[in-house]
């Protein structure tokens, strides 16, 4: 979007507000956004948010709370970008109250690992291939040179008595219900870190990165705006204004679900519900580390 349509939005979103007789102290009270964000929007000052993330999301709260329609305001191009780093997994606030996104260091040594796990599964998948062919090789020409020398030896069904076949099959019940693995035990996320400061939930979980996971946020009120990245790709980028389930690939080292109104969202990881602290702030991070 222009320089000239994203003073527009801001205007408009001023105009509307003086309209209806609303401070922007009124519009914070209503959409959590401190005023000072609020401003910058109307001011195109944009470089005082936290991320490319939070201008769409931040500009939409607005507008809904000052009765214009979101979706003809930012329409396909949305605002310009502020050159943020894409990485908000350790967004906090400092002490000047400007939010600014943090680097996390061993975010990228597991995104290499992560990106090398299909190259080794390629690997073992076809060590595996080439054994079982092996096998299936040696085998045949075993039972061959049995069946070739044993041409003078007839043994007839019948001469096998019922009870042996009844032994058989006795036995072979029970081994085949030893044979049934036992149900995996169900996953315990624990206590989590919280970190006030970061405004992130850290959730540190052992070995998880072998399996699927499924993330199901159920929304509330107005809903709010959702990413969530799975090594840095993103799964889900939209406003929830009802349930929906995210599917986590097997495989992901670190998952992260950012939340632009926390308290308008109810979070389960694996059926299970995740702690978020009560809190006025209108972002805050839940972070899943699956191979720690």
């Amino acid at each position: 979007m222009s320089e000239i349509l994203t003073n527009q939005i801001g205007e408009q979103l001023k105009a509307a507000r003086l309209k209806k007789n609303l401070s922007l102290d009124d519009v914070q009270a209503s959409t959590k956004i401190q005023e000072k964000y609020l401003e910058a929007i109307e001011n195109n000052n944009l470089g005082i948010l936290p991320g490319d993330f939070y201008v769409r999301a931040f500009i939409r709260q607005y507008a809904l709370a000052v009765d214009l329609n979101p979706e003809d305001l930012l329409g396909e191009a949305g605002p310009a970008s502020i050159s943020r780093s894409k990485d908000l997994n350790r967004a906090h606030r400092d002490n000047d109250g400007v939010v600014r996104a943090g680097i996390d260091t061993t975010r990228s040594a597991k995104s290499q690992i992560s990106s090398m796990l299909p190259t080794i599964w390629i690997g073992i998948i076809v060590f595996l291939v080439l054994v079982g062919i092996w096998f299936v090789l040696t085998h045949l020409n075993t039972g061959s040179q049995q069946s070739n020398g044993g041409g003078d030896v007839s043994v007839s069904s019948s001469t096998v008595p019922d009870s042996t076949s009844s032994s058989e099959s006795s036995e072979s019940s029970p081994r085949k219900k030893a044979t049934k693995k036992a149900a995996a035990p169900k996953m315990k996320l624990g206590t989590p870190e919280q970190n006030i400061a970061q405004q992130t939930t850290i959730y540190n979980l052992s070995k998880q990165n072998t399996r699927q996971h499924t993330i199901k946020i159920t929304a509330q009120n107005t809903g709010t705006n959702v990413q969530v990245t799975a090594d840095g790709d993103v799964l889900l980028n939209e406003v929830i204004t009802a349930d929906k389930t995210i599917t986590v690939p097997k495989g992901t080292g670190v998952v992260n679900v950012q939340f632009t109104n926390v308290a308008n969202a109810v979070m389960t990881f694996d059926s299970q519900r995740i702690n978020v602290i009560s809190t006025a702030t209108p972002f805050w991070n839940v972070l899943m580390n699956l191979n720690n």
